[in-house]
C-alpha cells in the first residue's frame, strides 16, 4: 500500500470512528438504514486494507450515500475522500476545492516524472494554506 492510500485509509478509519460516536450510531436499536451504513463503512475500511473489491466504486457509493443520510455528520468525513473517491463525491466539492486537489495531483505526477519522493502531507499543507 502506497503512503498516499495509507492516508485515505486513515481518513476512513476516522471517519468511521467518527460517525459511531454520534447520533443515530450511538442508539441501542439502530435503524436498519443506518445498521447497513455503518457496516458498509466498516467493509470499505476492511476491503481498502485487503486490497479486496473495487474500493473506488464502493467508497464512492458510501462517501455519497453518506451525504445524503447524514448531511448534520458530513463534517466528519475529511474532504480528501471525496477526491480520492471521485465521481458521484465530487458535487459535494466546489471548484476551488477541487482545483487544489487537481494542483496536488499534478504535482504528485511531476514529482513522479522527475523520478523525486513527494510528501503528500507537506504538499497538501502547502496547496490548502495550512502550514
Amino acid at each position: 500500500m502506497t503512503p498516499y492510500q495509507i492516508h485515505h485509509l486513515n481518513f476512513l478509519k476516522i471517519a468511521y470512528n467518527n460517525f459511531i460516536k454520534n447520533d443515530p450510531f450511538t442508539r441501542e436499536d439502530l435503524a436498519t438504514d443506518d445498521e447497513q451504513f455503518i457496516h458498509d463503512l466498516k467493509n470499505l475500511i476492511e476491503d481498502f486494507e485487503a486490497g479486496t473489491g473495487d474500493i473506488r466504486s464502493e467508497g464512492q457509493e458510501v462517501i455519497d450515500r453518506a451525504f445524503r443520510m447524514y448531511p448534520d455528520l458530513a463534517h466528519l468525513i475529511a474532504r480528501d475522500l471525496l477526491w480520492y473517491f471521485g465521481g458521484s463525491c465530487l458535487h459535494n466539492m466546489p471548484d476551488e476545492e477541487i482545483e487544489k486537489f487537481q494542483r496536488l495531483d499534478e504535482m504528485s505526477f511531476e514529482a513522479e516524472e522527475e523520478g523525486k519522493d513527494f510528501d503528500y502531507l507537506a504538499a497538501r499543507s502547502n496547496v490548502f494554506g495550512t502550514n
